[in-house]
């Protein structure tokens, strides 16, 4: 064995919490990441903690402002953050103000009578935006007084940034203009060394996104009726712009956006109560003639992509309320069993919004609400409501059940579920341990994330094997494009992709369990052409809409294979696109080489398709953040109807489609 170092006291590094945040922010940005995404979350963790105070019934507004310097302030009118010295603990002496937004893991989230009802949980939001910044100022109206507080990083003696270091103590800024008006002001500057695009080249400028920003506020506007987010562009002083979203229907008003491009069956039926005293449930449901299953979830005001108890109290309550509307008129034929929630909600759009103190997520993404208690409560707001819908709207009602009563005669007429059932065990009884023959499995004896490398064909499947790490990665070569399976049945759905549905190991609709997917990952290796790109869009489809919740939790990436290459200097250069290479020649304007398109992953030897898969590789994670705009877009983009999907396209282009009259 050779020692190639000295590991001594020396090799021991005791990192600050900011700095902490600064060498590792992924652990603290999640699926955001460190691109657009990541930035835009520094805005994020600001705004909720705003949001925050506005549930605790302090302030009415938030105000985001973006300035030409690049940096971004957030106002909120809410009871402002404490600014006096702590008085015991590891800080006493310390303002609260510098501690909150120095030290992670402090804040009032931990405090029951602070915050009765909170989205926030951990306490770092605000400090990991001070670790993540070059600059940030605070202003505190408190107490009829303005204080404030500068914080910058700076670099130490042996070159290392610490962040956060105030530049003088809190301050008295003078007498507030109003004695009455609280509130908190944070205004920050990015450090963009530490966010990077696409090609891993540091940002150079903030990439703020109105559309970002906007789908954001609009959308948390529906969960906080009442609340206004304002969002100011101030970037050009010449055309300075203000938006605002608030309102006032709450949920109910986001059915109804959902379900706008639908044929309404019933109209937004609104649920809105209070249970047990401490918890506040707001949900709506529409029935429509071609919609599909579709509810979503927030649980104090954080979205719940994988459901959890709230959505499950929820959907048993309509399904209670509706099988016993159902029963009590007799439109059932003999014999035949009550619709279940299946099928009522076959053709439903829900939201559902519930406010409950010490809520419990399953993992760090708060991806599923996990308190037992939110069944029970949901369920105790809604029941009520519906069953006294259905009994005072005895038109709709009817429809809705005629809706759900066909939804259970073509279930059960057609078996398509038991006979999707037979397909998948006789596929997989084919193979060792129920798995796909074509599946090239991982050895799992690696720290590393296993993934599943989803690849185009036999071919490139083959060379896949050669290029691999066995130890975390799998190989399953996918035959041909895959089936739009958004609005198809679940047999032709089985029949298209049953591999990939058995290599997962997790099953889908119904079936789908999050906790038996049997890698950390799914890996899409599609060719970086339009047809790679339909791959990719078609696979993303199918796990959104069969794999409920997978996309959002972070386990679908994409290679990004290079398009083109060329010799430069002896060395061979890769550029991921034909952005890439524009960029790359400009700078390279007398570069004479021969420029070629790298060939299709089918066509690349082992060594080549390293590249791709392989040490070096890029591979980029989808990440969603606004779960309301993707089931809105997906609908638009996949559905049945042709006419918003050609309006999408039209809108994002800047074209127009006309027809001329005349006579040739």
């Amino acid at each position: 064995m050779t020692i190639t170092s000295t590991y001594d006291a020396s090799a021991i590094q005791a990192l600050s919490g900011l700095q902490h945040v600064r060498q590792r922010p992924l652990m603290y940005l999640g699926s955001a990441g460190v691109g657009v995404g990541g930035l835009h979350h520094l805005i994020w963790e600001i705004v909720d903690n705003s949001v925050d105070e506005a549930m605790a019934g302090n302030g009415d507004r938030i105000v985001v402002t973006l300035y030409k310097d690049g940096s971004v302030s957030v106002q909120d009118f809410g009871r402002g953050i404490p600014v006096d010295p702590m008085t015991s603990g590891n800080h006493k002496g310390r303002s609260a103000l510098e501690v909150v937004l120095c030290e992670t893991n402090a804040g009032g989230k931990f405090d029951a009578g602070s915050y009765k009802v909170s989205g926030g949980l951990h306490g770092v939001g605000a400090s990991v935006v001070t670790a993540l910044c070059t600059k940030l100022e605070a202003e505190v109206w408190r107490g009829g007084r303005r204080w404030g507080l500068t914080l910058e990083a700076q670099k130490g003696r042996k070159g290392e940034v610490e962040p956060g270091v105030p530049t003088g103590p809190i301050r008295d800024v003078g007498p507030a203009a109003n004695k009455s008006t609280t509130g908190t002001t944070i205004r920050f500057w990015p450090d963009l060394s530490l966010f990077h695009d696409e090609h891993g080249a540091p940002f150079t400028r903030p990439q703020w996104s109105l559309r970002l920003i906007g789908e954001r506020f609009r959308h948390k506007s529906f969960v906080h009726p009442g609340l206004t987010f304002e969002l100011r562009d101030k970037r050009d002083p010449a055309n300075e712009t203000v938006t605002e979203w608030c309102s006032t229907g709450g949920v109910a008003d986001l059915v109804a956006e959902l379900t706008a491009d639908s044929d309404a069956v019933s109209p937004v039926v609104g649920f809105v109560g209070d249970a047990d005293g401490d918890t506040t449930v707001h949900a709506a449901v529409r029935w429509t003639a071609d919609g599909r299953d579709t509810v979503l979830g927030f649980a104090n005001g954080v979205a719940t992509p994988e459901g959890g108890t709230h959505i499950n109290g929820f959907r048993n309550a309509i399904t209670e309320a509706v099988q016993k509307y159902v029963a009590d008129r007799g439109l059932l034929k003999d014999k035949e069993q009550a619709p279940n929630t299946r099928d009522i909600f076959a053709a439903a759009t829900g939201v559902v919004s519930i406010m409950l103190p010490g809520p419990q997520f399953a993992g760090n993404s708060k991806s599923k609400l996990m308190n037992p208690e939110g069944t029970a409560r949901a369920r105790q707001v809604v029941l009520p409501i519906m069953s006294r819908w259905l009994e005072e709207n005895p038109a709709e009602a009817k429809k809705v059940a005629d809706l759900a009563i066909a939804a259970m005669r073509s279930r059960t007429k057609s078996n398509a579920e038991q006979a999707a059932v037979r397909a998948l065990l006789s596929k997989g009884s084919k193979s060792r341990n129920g798995l796909p023959a074509k599946l090239r499995d991982c050895t799992f004896k690696t720290e590393r994330p296993t993934e599943v490398l989803l690849v185009e064909g036999d071919s490139a499947g083959g060379t896949a094997v050669d290029a691999r790490d066995p130890s975390f990665q799998a190989i399953l070569p996918l035959r041909g494009k895959p089936l739009n399976a958004y609005e198809e049945d679940l047999e032709r759905v089985v029949k298209s992709l049953a591999d990939l549905i058995l290599s997962m190991g997790c099953g889908i609709g119904e079936d789908f369990d999050l906790d038996k997917f049997r890698y950390d990952r799914v890996l899409v290796v599609a060719d970086a052409d339009n047809d790679g790109m339909h791959i990719r869009t078609l696979i993303t489809v199918f796990l959104y809409r069969w794999c409920p919740g997978f996309i959002e939790s972070g386990r679908l990436w994409y290679a990004m294979p290079p398009l083109w290459s060329t010799v430069y200097r002896g060395e061979r250069i890769y550029l991921a696109d034909d952005a890439a290479l524009a960029a790359w020649r400009a700078e390279h304007p007398d570069h004479r080489g021969h420029v070629n398109r790298m060939k299709g992953l089918g066509e690349m030897d082992a060594k080549e398709l390293k590249l791709v898969v392989g040490p070096g590789r890029t591979i980029g994670q989808v990440a969603v953040d606004d779960p309301t705009s993707l089931a809105r877009l997906a609908d638009r983009l996949f559905g049945k109807k042709s006419e918003p999907r050609k309006q999408w396209f039209l809108e994002r282009s800047g074209e127009s489609l006309s027809i001329k009259e005349g006579s040739r």
